[in-house]
């Protein structure tokens, strides 16, 4: 692959499964054989997410913080006295030394009990101070973290402004002072965890240079300097309890030295590749370990529901649709969890493939899956769903919090990145970086069928192998259907503005991605003697590739002439501003009609 086509996120020396399907190479050899974890790590991890467990149940009354809206005082404390805000951190800094998976799967533990809470030390141990350490060099910022490390004092990251997060600067501002010396950060974060009682935040700010171009800039922030103001807790729909507030910085100086090495100097934007790899990753912790935990609560709710419920004296586990939506789920479980365990193992066993595309889409497939299947155990529970668990115990009957969950998982698809947006930016970087220019394996792509491939021994199905042939088709498909994209649309800025194209591509080789890791996971445990993976993979696949046609419908439609989308951009206006309480009303209520006559008239 040439260097000038490759993604920022490449690695010259590590192939990516991800982004090679995004060039329309199908690298079954990458996921197969499927890793697991050590026995040893395994045991370790066991231990850990066991004793967090009963710490939590004797600690923590997850309807209570759910009412409240707060955790219990002196909480946060305990979990630093605990380690538990450090657990990749190693016995000389109080911490519990585990890998990446066992962090993972003790933040799903703690997501088993109280989604917050689990939020909460994924922030804290993907984002918060001490997760900066093993990148900080040796010098007064590094032992500033360290001792907040060995404090086990909560921390956080105050990126997200009032403006948005979606945008690419910052409003905050740090104007240098005192000849370089230090910095004034001005400006307002909002939605920063631990911002209630947290003593040491990383605080993204924009530095205009002296040619006049800005880029962002990592600061360390004490928050007891000078010109520090907390604000009061941010209250949210879904994942009460969770430390939510805002910081305010006015004229706050900050040492040169208490902020993080420069950028990449040719890409101003983005930060440093090994702070990068920390959002990344962190997002499975944060996202995909609460979104799998939900997964696994919905799938024993629903089972328990069905066992004890009956429709017209038939029990509800005899009616094939039921079957079919507990079988969905099942299998959506097992998709979901073969993602994120793949993107964290290779890390752990320090394998030669990189797993930075990979770990970045797990974000969205993560938590729309673990969305989908608690949706769909909604509407399967039906009013009793619905319920809350107060209300449910006080009628006696079992106390499922589903409705709770529901609420904190939909909130796990707009952290870290609202998904649609997510897609639109892995699909833009996508097509910009392998397609412009011209790959110089364009031949290749544009033949009608993939290369022929060899699949080893695989124990697949024979279903299963019929799935694993079509992604493989599909992929080379993708490749295909990109570089014909980019040769109608010579100019990169044209195709770029096409967002929801883009969503849509990159919703497509994010499908093909899961289905692949699906059936890699499934193929190695069959050989290991283990059949039901068979199904689950033959669940998930049989409804990805109905998903896909869908998708492919949408582009096609996306790809008809202006005129067609004509509509879209007629109704995409704004409504017209309603007066505030006190004002004069208009003299009638706006109409469908008026609405569009007022997007046509802001056009023109």
């Amino acid at each position: 692959m040439a260097a000038s086509t490759r993604n920022l996120a490449s690695d010259p020396d590590r192939p990516s499964f991800l982004e090679e399907l995004y060039q329309g190479r199908f690298r079954w050899d990458l996921i197969h054989p499927f890793p697991t974890q050590r026995p040893d790590d395994r045991e370790r991890g066991d231990a850990a997410v066991a004793a967090l467990g009963a710490f939590l149940r004797e600690r923590i009354d997850p309807t209570e913080v759910d009412v409240d809206g707060a955790l219990p005082d002196g909480f946060l404390t305990e979990l630093g006295q605990h380690g538990y805000l450090r657990l990749q951190a190693g016995a000389d800094l109080g911490g519990h030394g585990l890998s990446s998976l066992n962090t993972f799967r003790v933040i799903e533990e703690a997501a088993s009990w109280c989604l917050p809470v689990a939020v909460l030390l994924g922030i804290e141990n993907a984002l918060g101070a001490g997760a900066f350490l093993p990148v900080l060099p040796a010098g007064p910022l590094a032992d500033r973290v360290r001792d907040q490390v060995l404090a086990g004092a909560p921390s956080g990251s105050a990126d997200t402004e009032p403006a948005g997060a979606a945008n690419q600067g910052r409003t905050t501002t740090a104007v240098p002072v005192e000849d370089g010396a230090a910095y004034l950060l001005n400006g307002r974060k909002i939605q920063v965890v631990n911002a209630p009682t947290g003593t040491l935040f990383s605080v993204t700010a924009s530095v205009r240079a002296p040619d006049g171009t800005e880029r962002n800039r990592l600061f360390f922030v004490d928050t007891d300097t000078p010109g520090v103001r907390r604000g009061g807790s941010q209250e949210l729909m879904g994942l009460r309890g969770l430390p939510f507030g805002w910081l305010d910085l006015e004229d706050v100086r900050v040492p040169a030295e208490f902020a993080l090495a420069e950028p990449d100097p040719e890409h101003t934007s983005r930060l440093t590749p090994a702070v990068s790899l920390l959002v990344v990753r962190g997002r499975l912790y944060i996202i995909a370990a609460p979104s799998l935990a939900t997964a696994k609560l919905c799938l024993r709710w629903a089972s328990d529901f069905v066992a004890r419920r009956s429709v017209d004296g038939r029990g509800l586990g005899e009616y094939e649709e039921i079957q079919r939506q507990l079988a969905e789920s099942r299998a959506e479980t097992f998709a979901l969890e073969s993602t994120a365990h793949w993107s964290l193992l290779g890390e752990d066993q320090d394998t030669d493939i990189n797993l930075k595309f990979e770990q970045n889409a797990s974000k969205n497939i993560c938590s729309v899956l673990g969305w989908r299947i608690a949706e769909r155990t909604l509407s399967m529970l039906g009013g009793e769903g619905y319920e809350s668990a107060q209300s449910k115990q006080r009628r006696q009957v079992p106390p499922a919090p589903l409705e709770r969950a529901f609420r904190d998982v939909r909130g796990l698809r707009i952290t870290g990145g609202v998904d649609f947006l997510l897609d639109c930016w892995s699909g833009g970087r996508t097509l910009l970086s392998y397609y412009y220019p011209e790959p110089d394996h364009a031949a290749e792509l544009a033949a009608e069928h993939a290369p022929p491939a060899d699949f080893g021994d695989h124990a697949l199905s024979t279903r299963n192998l019929a799935h694993l042939r079509f992604v493989r088709q599909e992929v080379h498909r993708f490749g295909r259907d990109c570089l014909e994209l980019t040769r109608r649309h010579p100019q990169r800025s044209e195709l770029a503005s096409r967002q929801r194209l883009l969503i849509l591509l990159n919703r497509t080789a994010t499908e093909l991605m899961t289905m692949s890791l699906t059936l890699a996971r499934a193929a190695s445990l069959a050989t290991a003697g283990q059949q039901d993976p068979q199904d689950l993979a033959d669940v998930y696949c049989t409804t990805a590739r109905a998903r896909l046609a869908d998708l492919r419908h949408q582009r096609d439609q996306e790809d008809e002439p202006a005129a067609a989308r004509a509509a879209f951009a007629r109704l995409g206006s704004p409504l017209p501003s309603r007066p505030e309480p006190g004002q004069d009303a208009p003299p009638s209520d706006v109409t469908t009609a008026d609405a569009l006559g007022a997007g046509r008239r802001a056009r023109n």
